[in-house]
C-alpha cells in the first residue's frame, strides 16, 4: 500500500469515527438526528466500499446497494443475493465454551465437515455477488484439514475470507502458520476470552492460556517473517462477570502481541434453558424457568452494562422473556437481508444464533438458493419485522419472536 493510500484509509477511518460520534450526540431534534445517521452511513459506505476496493465489482455494488435499501423498507421479498455469507466448514469442536451451544453439548444436526467440492460449489455460485465469506460457524475451522484450501479458493474468486478459531487444533510445528498466511486469509480472530489462566479456564474449561497465545504470537511472527500483511489478528474477548476485570490486562495483551483487542458482548442463549441436550422441551412450570434464567443472567453477565443486551437488561428488571417481538424489533438485524449461513450439511438458516435444525429454511444442495432465499419461510422471517405472524407463520421461524438478537 502506498503513502497517500495508507493517508487516505486513515483519514476515511477518522471520519467514520466523527460521524459515528455525532450520530450518537445528536438524537434530537428527529431532523437532526436523521441528517446525522445519513451522514455516518454515507461515511462508512465510502470507507467500505475503499477498505474492499479490491474485493468489489459493479456488479457487487450494485447488489449492495440493492439490498441495503431492502433492508431499510423490509421489504418481504428480495431482489438480489446477500453479499456477506457464512459457510460453516465444520460444526465439530475441541473445546466447551460455557455459553456457547456447542460447547455445553446440545445436540442439534449431526457432526461432520463440509467436503472441498461441495464448499467449491458453493463459492462458485454466490461468488458474483459475495463480498464477505465467514467459514466459522458452531465448530472451530481449523479442524478441517482442507481448510487453507478452502480459504485459497475463495481468496482467488475474488472474496474477502475470515475465520474465527480457539487456536487448540492449530500446530505450529507442523507448517500451519505458513500455510494460513499463503492461503490469502483476510482477518483471524482468536477466541482468548481472558487475560490470565484463571479466567481463560473458566470459559474454555481444560484448555492451556499460554499455549494458546503463544501460537498467536507465532502466527504473527510467521506474517512479519514472510513479509505479508494478512491475515490480520485479532484477539476476541467476551466480556462476562468472570472476566470483566481483566479488560486492561487483555487490551494490553494484544498490544505487547502486535493485534487488536474486540470486546464482545455476552449471547447467553437463554432460549435454550427450557430445553434437554436433544433440544426437546423440558416444559418447566413458568416460574421455574424464570428463576432458571436469571440465575443464569446473574451468573454470567457483566456488572458492566455497556456489555449488556438491553432485552437481558428487562428480564432482570422482571421482564418477561417471553415478550412478544413478533412484529417489533427494538434490535434493528440485517442478517434476514444482507446475509446468509450454509451449515456444513447445506441447511441454510437465516442468521449466526440460529442452531436448532427445526430453524432450517432449507437445503441448499437440494433446492435451489434463489427459491429458498424468497421462498415462503424466509419471507415470513423478514414480515415479522413490521407485522405481527399467524401462530402457522410463526412456528418454527427463528426471526418470528426475536428481538432482533437471539436471546
Amino acid at each position: 500500500m502506498t503513502m497517500i493510500e495508507t493517508s487516505l484509509s486513515r483519514h476515511l477511518a477518522q471520519a467514520v469515527r466523527v460521524t459515528g460520534r455525532l450520530k450518537q450526540r445528536h438524537q434530537r431534534p428527529v431532523v437532526f438526528a436523521r441528517a446525522f445517521q445519513g451522514l455516518d452511513f454515507l461515511a462508512r459506505g465510502v470507507f467500505h466500499v475503499w477498505r474492499n476496493r479490491r474485493y468489489l465489482s459493479t456488479i457487487k455494488l450494485i447488489n449492495m446497494a440493492m439490498i441495503n435499501i431492502q433492508f431499510k423498507l423490509k421489504t418481504q421479498r428480495v431482489i438480489g443475493r446477500p453479499y456477506r455469507m457464512k459457510i460453516e466448514s465444520t460444526n465439530i469442536c475441541n473445546t466447551k465454551c460455557q455459553l456457547c451451544p456447542t460447547g455445553i453439548g446440545l445436540q442439534g444436526r449431526p457432526k461432520g465437515k463440509m467436503s472441498f467440492d461441495h464448499f467449491k460449489r458453493l463459492v462458485d455460485q454466490f461468488k458474483r455477488h459475495l463480498v464477505a465469506l465467514d467459514l466459522s460457524m458452531w465448530g472451530d475451522p481449523l479442524i478441517v484439514p482442507e481448510i487453507y484450501d478452502m480459504i485459497r479458493y475463495t481468496h482467488d474468486r475474488g472474496i474477502w475470507t475470515y475465520i474465527s478459531s480457539n487456536l487448540h487444533a492449530f500446530k505450529p510445528d507442523k507448517g500451519q502458520a505458513e500455510a494460513l498466511v499463503k492461503s490469502g486469509l483476510d482477518l483471524l480472530t482468536c477466541s482468548l476470552h481472558g487475560a490470565s489462566q484463571e479466567t481463560f479456564a473458566i470459559y474454555q474449561p481444560g484448555k492451556n492460556f499460554k499455549e494458546a497465545v503463544e501460537k498467536v504470537r507465532h502466527i504473527i511472527e510467521t506474517c512479519d517473517r514472510m513479509g505479508s500483511v494478512t491475515p490480520a489478528v485479532q484477539l476476541n474477548f467476551v466480556v462476562t462477570r468472570h472476566n470483566e476485570h481483566e479488560k486492561a490486562a487483555f487490551e494490553q495483551l494484544a498490544d505487547d502481541l502486535g493485534c487488536k483487542a474486540v470486546f464482545s458482548t455476552p449471547a447467553m442463549n437463554v432460549r435454550f434453558l427450557n430445553q434437554d441436550k436433544q433440544l426437546q422441551p423440558l416444559g418447566l412450570a413458568p416460574d421455574i424457568l424464570a428463576s432458571k434464567v436469571r440465575q443464569h443472567l446473574q451468573d454470567w453477565l457483566p456488572k458492566d452494562s455497556e456489555h449488556v443486551l438491553e432485552p437481558y437488561k428487562q428480564i432482570l428488571n422482571g421482564a418477561s422473556q417471553s415478550e412478544d417481538y413478533n412484529g417489533h424489533k427494538p434490535i434493528d438485524c440485517s442478517w434476514p437481508w444482507r446475509q446468509t449461513v450454509i451449515n456444513w450439511d447445506g441447511e441454510i438458516v437465516t442468521c449466526c444464533g440460529s442452531f436448532d435444525p427445526k430453524e432450517d429454511m432449507g437445503n441448499v444442495f437440494e433446492v435451489p438458493f434463489s427459491k429458498l432465499w424468497n421462498g415462503k419461510k424466509y419471507q415470513m422471517a423478514r414480515r415479522s419485522f413490521k407485522h405481527k405472524l399467524k401462530d402457522s407463520q410463526a412456528q418454527d421461524n427463528p426471526c418470528a419472536n426475536c428481538p432482533g438478537f437471539m436471546l
